[in-house]
């Protein structure tokens, strides 16, 4: 029997996985993690830039899946072979895929011809072009564009994190059930009043709603304090 679009995107994203562990030395000095509510899973980074990316990933409600360093790549240029890992996949919901590489935009204007960082983007574009994939370098200037979004989402997946395997579904519910009196919410009311339950877990009920694009709130605008208004999601 054929496989539905959606369980064909939950076959591809459970078969691909991280190519690349975490260093040992200096460089594994600046190695960070976050829990993915999109896949499940801790995921892994080995710079602040790389996590701040994977931060604009997981919020991002056209994203089905990702994957961090998901393919070790060999390529001939110049002459000699090259190798190098490729710092993102991403999945999109309209079926489309896209290889990332993550850097700071002032060492992509300033490398030198010859210099490794050159190298190391002409082997990966070389590759998306042979092999016809979709690929694209993300500076901190697009990443770090508004600070504010960010730092949002930041709390958001740390406040989610110990929530992983916790069943919110009754809290959820609850919560839902408000928006029929009136279309918003501030984020106090409904942590204190819309449930009985434990107000953190009340709290992570209405954020994985915000994840999953039930709820919707200016995270772009405004910080994440109680008088944040929420309002019910298209979803």
């Amino acid at each position: 029997m054929r496989k539905s679009i959606w369980e064909q995107r939950t076959l591809e994203r459970d078969n691909i996985k991280p190519v690349w562990k975490q260093p040992r030395g200096s460089y594994g000095n600046n190695f960070w993690q976050m829990y993915s509510c999109k896949l499940g899973r801790d995921v892994h980074f080995y710079s602040s830039l790389e996590h701040d990316h994977g931060v604009i990933v997981e919020a991002d409600p056209n994203v089905v899946w990702f994957c961090e360093q998901p393919l070790r790549i060999r390529i001939k240029l110049d002459g000699r072979d090259r190798e190098t890992v490729i710092d993102m996949l991403v999945h999109f919901t309209d079926g489309r895929t896209q290889f990332r590489e993550v850097k700071y935009a002032s060492a992509v204007e300033s490398a030198e011809h010859d210099s490794r960082l050159t190298r190391q983007l002409t082997a990966q574009q070389e590759w998306a072009f042979v092999t016809a994939n979709d690929y694209k370098i993300v500076t901190d200037q697009e990443i770090r564009r508004n600070p504010q979004f960010l730092l949002n989402w930041k709390q958001i997946l740390s406040h989610l994190a110990p929530y992983a395997s916790y069943d919110l579904t009754k809290i959820e519910s609850d919560l839902l059930a408000a928006f029929d009196e009136r279309d918003s919410w501030p984020l106090g009311y409904l942590a204190s009043n819309v449930s009985l339950r434990d107000r953190q877990a009340v709290k992570a009920a209405i954020y994985r709603l915000i994840h999953g694009g039930l709820c919707t709130a200016p995270l772009d605008l405004f910080p994440l304090t109680n008088s944040l208004i929420i309002s019910r999601g298209t979803k």
